[in-house]
């Protein structure tokens, strides 16, 4: 028991190091690059630009998967005959495909906010 534990404090532990030793080089690449870009003189006001995050594409996504894994969820209420692999399968491929129409949908959106 306790090796398991230890196993699964360590996992998370290089996880988080994983991330954070990986944001600590993103960081340097970036202000060696601002550096670089002082040092030939150049204006260059969009390089220093933080990007938009785009929350409302990764929430229509979420959306949409919640959408399918609800309906199947509900499918199975109605239709408890359903074996738990068939349901499992039915899930998977509901949220594939409802998070697929939902990313087409957030992409139209944002390209319809960007003109």
């Amino acid at each position: 028991m306790t090796y398991h534990l230890l196993f699964k404090a360590l996992a998370w532990l290089g996880f988080f190091a994983a991330i954070t030793v990986s944001w600590v080089f993103y960081v340097r690449a970036r202000n060696k690059e601002r550096m670089a870009l002082i040092e030939k003189g150049v204006d260059a006001p969009d390089a220093f630009k933080e990007a938009k995050f785009p929350w409302l594409k990764i929430g229509i996504v979420i959306i949409g998967l919640c959408l399918g894994v609800a309906l199947v969820v509900l499918s199975f209420m109605f239709q408890p005959k359903l074996s738990g692999e068939f349901f499992l399968i039915l899930m998977i491929l509901s949220g594939l495909f409802f998070g697929g129409i939902a990313m087409v949908i957030a992409h139209y959106v944002d390209r319809k906010g960007k003109k």
